[in-house]
């Protein structure tokens, strides 16, 4: 039992059970039967008994004449009576079977006693007629209770076999039919692996229980799915970045061994795998932060905005004297939104650190928070090179690099801008970026908000 599967079990116990419900039925059917039988015999022979009473007291003077003849009058084959005094001596008979006795001491009067014999059924009863005692006694054989009871038998074992292939077969096409959606979904999950994920089960609008494991199995292939492709991402990510930093490695390390040289060469080259593998360090990062599970329920804190940005401002500062570039900040609104501190700061660095990166010497980098219809807004602007419109929508790919050369001597990676979009998305907020070419770029930060008027 235990190889079968569970659509074969369910055939084999629907099988067992109806096949015991039917043998019971037909035993509790025959065993009614037999009983209802036999008391309508005893009904019968009460019934015959009483008459007969009733018409030997009425011609007690001379009951000889009264003729026991009840098998026609009541048509019941066969009867047997007689009648016997207190002496038990037998006055009056019709063939009576020598296995039934006489003894009638025992009895009490005017009421009738039954008794089973092994293929007989007697009923008597103790009157009074002349003064004297008598005692009638009236039997049949068991013949019409033999004959119902094998009828019936035969019937029984006629009938329940069809029942029971009716049963079977109506339990079959059941159970065939409860699991074959069951089985198209197991078809539909064997066409379905790691490069297929993206593939779902058909469901409908039924409500039932097979429908709603099907939705069930589509979240978990979704989810899925999306592991698989941070995975897949990660991966090709990873190596597509690190593949350039490692070759510029070796690369360096191969030409410096090559022959001896002076220390200053030494400590070019180590400066030049230095830069290198900080690069790759700040790309790891970057890809680990990028492939963290998303969740937005746990560790809210109140982040105050004005707050975050003197930080990032602060630690941009030194950065900002390097590049020339002079940092304005400008708090119109205080204000704090439901989120991650640390997150957001990097967030906000981020698109300064491009600000500073992209300007032009000696000039400005303008970050401002305000309350705009509502909402509350980071605006942080520059007067740099812009953004070409053709790429502004591409910004926020991975390793996506408006200008590559600059970028790369800064340290860039090109995962900056998809950090910031993931940090956004994260405090359910919205951010809108406008650039002109050789005029700048503005990048917004939108939370709602629910200010009180």
């Amino acid at each position: 039992m235990n190889n079968l599967s569970i659509k074969r079990k369910l055939l084999i116990y629907n099988i067992i059970i109806q096949t015991f419900i039917l043998i019971i039925l037909a035993l509790s059917i025959y065993k009614t039967l037999q009983i209802s039988t036999l008391d309508k015999i005893e009904t019968s022979l009460k019934v015959i008994v009483l008459d007969i009473v009733d018409d030997l007291v009425k011609h007690q003077d001379n009951y000889l004449i009264v003729d026991f003849n009840e098998e026609k009058e009541y048509k019941f084959k066969p009867l047997y009576i007689r009648l016997i005094d207190k002496n038990q001596k037998i006055l009056k008979s019709t063939y009576f079977p020598d296995e039934i006795h006489k003894n009638f001491r025992k009895l009490s009067k005017d009421i009738i006693n039954f008794k089973k014999f092994d293929n007989y059924i007697l009923s008597e009863i103790k009157f009074s007629m002349l003064k004297d005692d008598y005692v009638l006694q009236v039997a049949t054989d068991y013949k019409i209770l033999n004959e119902t009871m094998q009828n019936l038998f035969y019937i029984l074992i006629f009938i329940i076999p069809i029942i029971l292939i009716f049963s079977i077969t109506g339990g079959y096409f059941l159970v065939y039919k409860s699991f074959k959606p069951i089985e198209e979904i197991l078809n539909n999950l064997k066409n379905i692996n790691s490069t297929t994920l993206s593939k779902r089960l058909t469901t409908s609008q039924k409500q039932d229980e097979i429908n709603m494991l099907a939705i069930e199995i589509n979240s978990l292939l979704e989810r899925l799915e999306i592991s698989f492709e941070k995975i897949n991402q990660f991966s090709s990510d990873a190596s597509h970045e690190l593949k350039t930093p490692l070759t510029i490695i070796r690369g360096e390390i191969e030409i410096t061994l090559r022959k001896d040289r002076d220390s200053s060469e030494y400590k070019k080259s180590l400066q030049t795998c230095l830069n290198e593998v900080m690069i790759i360090q700040q790309t790891i990062d970057d890809l680990l932060f990028l492939a963290k599970k998303e969740n937005t329920s746990n560790n809210l804190e109140d982040v105050y905005i004005d707050e975050i940005t003197f930080e990032a401002v602060k630690e941009l500062k030194p950065f900002a004297n390097i590049r020339a570039i002079d940092l304005k900040t400008q708090i119109n609104d205080v204000f704090q939104v439901k989120g991650y501190s640390k997150l957001l700061k990097i967030a906000i660095k981020n698109i300064l650190k491009n600000a500073i990166t992209y300007s032009y010497k000696e000039s400005s980098v303008e970050i401002k928070n305000s309350i705009e219809d509502g909402n509350y807004v980071i605006t942080i602007s520059d007067k740099g090179i812009g953004i070409p419109k053709d790429e502004q929508k591409k910004i926020f790919e991975k390793f996506y690099r408006t200008d590559k050369s600059r970028n790369k001597e800064s340290g860039g990676t090109g995962l900056g801008m998809s950090i910031v979009e993931k940090i956004t998305k994260l405090h359910n907020a919205k951010i809108e970026l406008s650039s002109e070419e050789k005029k700048g770029t503005t990048v917004k930060f939108i939370f709602k908000g629910n200010i009180d008027e």
